[in-house]
């Protein structure tokens, strides 16, 4: 009954939009001192689950993402893939999907990759003729990438709070990752025409060699970071470090496309945005202690094995309340929330963590174009100073896509778990 009377404390100061990491530490701390806890017990928990070498490569990932969307770096990746397949019906907005593909392997972060591709690829569709909504719908959907394919700030945070290897779970978001950027690819060629997306002019010769060349400073940081953590040539926070170090000279030196006099504001930013995930990681680790001291997820366990429930039948019911719950939490809370109640169910039922790992973010990624909440939607809104009614017509298609993506890769577990599995074992 405390679990239930606290989750409903939680999701309601959550809706009145109080700050996420205040309700969990405070719902939270509250509750754990009504149980005997002291606030030192308390300080010590913390402390020690902050003690973690997975948590230093957060602010490098975060430090990378902001240096490439100030630095303009989306534009030198999509004129690559442009100068590649923009001869393609539709060849301007599957360009779009690419880069957006690649900027989502260098960033982790959903909002960053819709704001940088939306800020550059939207204008761009709709001079060359796409009808609006199409190129905000897509755009928007497409940057949901950037918490599927990995590094993914997601993905660390599932793998602090279940204690699965981070490494592991950026893996299994590999081939979904690709799998919703080729879906996609293939709708827009099947539709380009009743879109407004004609052929681009294929460049030639030393003018596609240029384009190219000038791209490989940006395509070595998802090689280095990816290249370098599945070689064993460095630790995690090590490409971490050298991913962000490489984009940081990138948009200083090579591209030139930000002053030194911008470095300080744009480690200001990444330092702002570190913050906040390091004060929600401190009141999730009080949350699970406080789930876990409940017994609710080993009483639940129990019932759900002891009821027979196939590993199947229990996804599909997970699905179910994970996009209900997508409609009014953002993708964090519902990972904070969901998983210190149900990664107990989803060990002692069998099911490969990673596995469960790649369908509660894809389950997230729907949750940033579900209205009312939808962030995807609002920072398209935002960049594009259209209506977020316009932004969410455009994206019903590709909503329509990721569910079946979500339906393929949850009764498909090879589809997340075989790269992982022939990699490391």
């Amino acid at each position: 009954m405390t679990i239930i009377l606290g989750l409903g404390i939680v999701l309601a100061l959550l809706a009145i939009g109080i700050p996420i990491y205040i309700v969990l530490m405070g719902v939270s701390s509250v509750l754990l001192l009504s149980e005997g806890r002291t606030l030192a017990g308390l300080g010590q928990h913390v402390l020690d689950h902050l003690n973690s070498p997975v948590l230093i490569s957060v602010p490098f990932f975060i430090l990378a993402a902001v240096l490439m969307r100030g630095g303009g770096l989306a534009k030198v990746l999509f004129d690559a893939s442009l100068s590649w397949i923009g001869w393609l019906p539709g060849g301007l907005a599957i360009s779009g999907v690419v880069a957006t593909a690649i900027f989502a392997a260098i960033t982790g972060s959903s909002a960053a990759t819709t704001m940088a591709m939306g800020t550059l690829l939207v204008p761009l569709m709709i001079e060359r003729g796409y009808k609006p909504t199409f190129a905000m719908g897509l755009t928007a959907a497409a940057g949901t990438l950037g918490i599927l394919i990995p590094p993914s700030l997601p993905m660390i945070l599932i793998g602090l709070i279940a204690e699965e290897s981070i490494p592991r779970l950026f893996l299994g978001g590999v081939i979904p990752g690709l799998m919703q950027a080729s879906l996609f690819a293939l709708y827009i060629l099947v539709i380009a025409k009743r879109v407004g997306g004609g052929s681009e002019r294929l460049e030639e010769g030393q003018s596609m060699l240029r384009t190219n060349l000038r791209a490989i400073p940006a395509f070595m940081i998802p090689v280095v970071v990816l290249g370098g953590i599945y070689g064993g040539f460095v630790t995690l926070t090590e490409a971490a470090v050298l991913g962000a170090l490489i984009a940081l000279i990138g948009v200083l030196f090579f591209y030139r496309t930000a002053k030194l006099r911008e470095i300080p504001a744009m480690l200001t930013e990444a330092i702002d945005r570190t913050s906040v995930i390091i004060l929600i990681i401190m009141g999730a680790t009080l949350v699970s202690a406080w789930i876990i001291k409940s017994g609710v997820p080993q009483e639940l366990a129990r019932n759900i094995v002891e009821s027979d429930l196939k590993p199947w039948q229990f996804l599909l019911i997970m699905n179910v309340c994970l996009l209900i719950l997508g409609m009014f939490l953002e993708g964090v809370a519902i990972i904070l929330i969901v998983l210190p109640v149900v990664s107990v169910v989803v060990r002692e039922m069998g099911i490969d963590m990673t596995h469960f790992a790649v369908v509660m973010v894809i389950n997230i990624e729907l949750a940033l174009l579900s209205p009312p909440i939808g962030l995807n939607m609002f920072v398209m809104s935002n960049v594009t100073g259209r209506p977020v009614g316009e932004v969410l017509r455009g994206t019903i298609p590709f909503f329509l896509i990721m569910l079946v993506l979500l339906m393929l890769v949850t009764f498909i577990p090879a589809i997340s778990t075989w790269l992982p599995n022939m990699v490391l074992g």
